[in-house]
């Protein structure tokens, strides 16, 4: 009977074990603050990568004729062109791309001229929660948080300015940030106001946020893919 419930708390306590490392995966804390390399001053100094979704011109200077406009980034992140077919284009600058167009050309053409510009940016940015009125937002390149939530009508008189989540899609999951807003708009810290990139979803509280999981019930898991989240806890 002793062996017996002893066994019992070692299988008890294993359980928790796994349970406990279980719920760290999937709710693992990431940096809970902003840091200084996602704020739209340090976005002014990075090259912008052609993104999914993006719709692309390329000019070709010396035969015009194959000049094409609107070209979309496919999800697989290609794009197609006559004579060359299939090119990667997401995750590379305008300037790689062209480049490697005019290597991709140099087979058909004599000493190709090729530009690519980025036509419209692809994707949207969603603001929820204590603001004028909960939206998508276009994306466009330089886009903050606090630009973001003005163009929904700003904070209402319920919102939370120290507790803003910045939740952003990684390749696997979603990560969530704390944003100190009202330090940006004070002056203090303008590293909080950071950069959005497509598809990040700005959602501003009444107050803090104590329940993770409650919000992600509430809120992630009904308007978002259902991927595993990862958001900080307060």
């Amino acid at each position: 009977m002793v062996r017996h419930r002893a066994r019992l708390l070692r299988h008890g306590a294993v359980a928790a074990g796994l349970l406990a490392v279980t719920v760290g995966c999937a709710f693992k804390a990431p940096p809970g603050r902003a840091s200084s390399d996602m704020s739209a001053v340090s976005l002014d100094r990075q090259p912008y990568h052609i993104r999914v979704g993006d719709e692309l011109d390329v000019r070709f200077y010396k035969t015009p004729e194959l000049n094409v406009e609107k070209v979309p980034v496919r999800t697989d992140g290609m794009i197609s062109l006559d004579l060359v077919g299939e090119v990667q284009a997401a995750g590379l600058s305008t300037d790689e791309l062209s480049a490697n167009l005019r290597s991709a050309y140099s087979r058909e053409l004599e000493d190709p001229r090729i530009a690519v510009i980025i036509r419209e940016f692809g994707g949207n940015v969603y603001v929820g929660g204590e603001v004028g009125k909960p939206a998508s937002v276009k994306f466009e390149e330089g886009i903050t948080a606090l630009q973001a939530i003005q163009s929904v009508g700003g904070f209402n008189d319920k919102a939370s300015l120290e507790n803003v989540i910045l939740i952003r899609r990684t390749s696997q999951r979603y990560e969530g940030y704390r944003l100190f807003l009202k330090e940006a708009l004070e002056g203090d810290d303008y590293n909080q106001d950071v950069a959005l990139q497509p598809n990040d979803v700005v959602f501003v509280p009444k107050s803090r946020i104590a329940n993770v999981n409650l919000l992600v019930e509430q809120y992630i898991s009904k308007n978002l893919p259902q991927i595993p989240i990862s958001l900080p806890v307060f």
